[in-house]
């Protein structure tokens, strides 16, 4: 299980397996990090670089005192420059939750902790883990290095629990790589001091930016991309929004980008999507490119993901998601997936930048190891095939088990409730 492995009700109301008592004592300080300097250290020396991200704690009182876990952390960088080029974008982020050794004496913190490590070098150097079958190809999922290392924290003495309110927390992180693919990155250190805030009775919300990128000269121009992106989010914003009773997951949509390059209109080869992808490139969103169609999307099923669950995690889609008069054979999923629920077939792929954006969020397809997060079968993040939509089906274990490293604390509620609750 993925760091999130603790529930909220969206209502206020905290529960558990091991019952609602003892969850009920769990307190939350989570904030975000601004972007502070740091250093990495690589084949070509130590260098320094911002920061930007997130950490998380989760309190709960006991008889001997205040019991920490670290939940939640997270580092994003622009980059270095190595032996082998730049990294381009470089993040870090908690593979699992962490016990804290915590001195009330001292308001100081420790844990040994161990971080996902990955930069875009990576994927230039060894290209994505993608396994092609009767499913759609939709995922390319990155190669990760791993790094290991000390996050020491300094709270103020005496520090009492609390419902609301804020408080400073001095944070000293020092990682050094533990999992090699390229191995360029070899240490990361840094120290900040970072506002967090106290939640109990309500759940801090999580938002990832979308940063929409369209193909033409302008919002008014009669030939610019884009026409479907609007409904797809929009139905990827409900799908995602019954997370609610579990994990409140929310987006945020930047203003539209427009390349005003006529040839990304139609995409003719896979390599005319990867220089497409090259094009824009925003530091704390997931760039969601929109073309007019894609010669080849039935080998994608309609659209794909690349570098999953990473900070350069960016999707690749068309128009054709809501104009289609069926370009593709819809045989696959009610074929060979009878345990899920039929897709929808028909000229319309609702759902599919929901299931893209599950990409980005770590999420695998059932059963399709690309070392990502697992999902549930018959979910949203069932592959189909384009003219074969997505199930608009959300489970539990999807919403606990997504994570980027671009998501950040924010307040808001989200009402609704998973369809699977597994």
């Amino acid at each position: 299980m993925r760091k999130f492995v603790w529930l909220f009700l969206a209502a206020g109301v905290l529960f558990s397996l091991v019952g609602l008592g003892q969850q009920s004592l769990a307190y939350y300080l989570t904030g975000n990090i601004k972007e502070t300097t740091g250093t990495v250290a690589t084949d070509k020396g130590t260098q320094r670089t911002s920061f930007f991200g997130t950490v998380g704690f989760k309190v709960v009182p006991s008889e001997k005192g205040l019991l920490f876990t670290v939940i939640d952390l997270n580092l994003v960088s622009k980059g270095v420059t190595t032996g082998r080029g730049e990294t381009g974008m470089l993040s870090l982020n908690l593979i699992d939750d962490e016990p804290t050794w915590y001195d009330p004496k001292t308001g100081h913190a420790s844990s040994d902790l161990s971080l996902v490590l990955h930069y875009e070098l990576i994927d230039r150097v060894k290209g994505f883990q993608q396994v092609r079958g009767q499913a759609e190809g939709d995922v390319f999922a990155p190669f990760t290095e791993a790094m290991k290392g000390k996050l020491s924290a300094r709270f103020q003495e005496g520090l009492k629990v609390a419902e609301r309110g804020s408080t400073s927390v001095e944070l000293e992180l020092t990682f050094e790589l533990s999992r090699s693919v390229i191995g360029v990155v070899r240490k990361v250190e840094f120290v900040a001091r970072v506002v967090i805030d106290w939640t109990r009775l309500f759940s801090p919300a999580q938002y990832l930016k979308i940063q929409p990128v369209f193909i033409g000269s302008g919002p008014t121009a009669a030939t610019a991309t884009g026409s479907a992106f609007p409904e797809l989010m929009k139905r990827a914003t409900e799908l995602w929004n019954r997370c609610g009773s579990v994990r409140c997951i929310k987006f945020v949509v930047n203003e539209p980008i427009y390349i005003n390059k006529p040839a990304y209109r139609v995409l003719e080869t896979e390599a005319e999507a990867t220089n497409l992808r090259a094009e824009v490139n925003v530091a704390d969103a997931v760039e969601v490119f929109v073309v007019d169609r894609m010669n080849f999307a039935c080998s994608w099923g309609g659209g794909a993901c690349f570098s999953s669950g990473t900070a350069s995690a960016k999707i690749v889609t068309c128009d054709q998601q809501l104009t289609v008069p069926a370009p593709c054979p819809c045989t696959w999923c009610p074929a060979t997936c009878p345990p899920c629920p039929p897709c929808q077939t028909g000229a319309v792929n609702y759902y599919h930048l929901a299931h893209e954006l599950g990409h980005a969020l770590n999420l695998d397809h059932p059963g399709q190891p690309y070392g990502l997060a697992a999902v549930t079968t018959g979910s949203n993040m069932e592959p189909s095939g384009f003219c074969c939509d997505n199930p608009n089906i959300q489970s539990a274990k999807n919403c606990r088990n997504a994570s980027n490293p671009l998501l950040y604390w924010g307040v808001g509620l989200c009402v609704g409730t998973p369809n699977i609750m597994d």
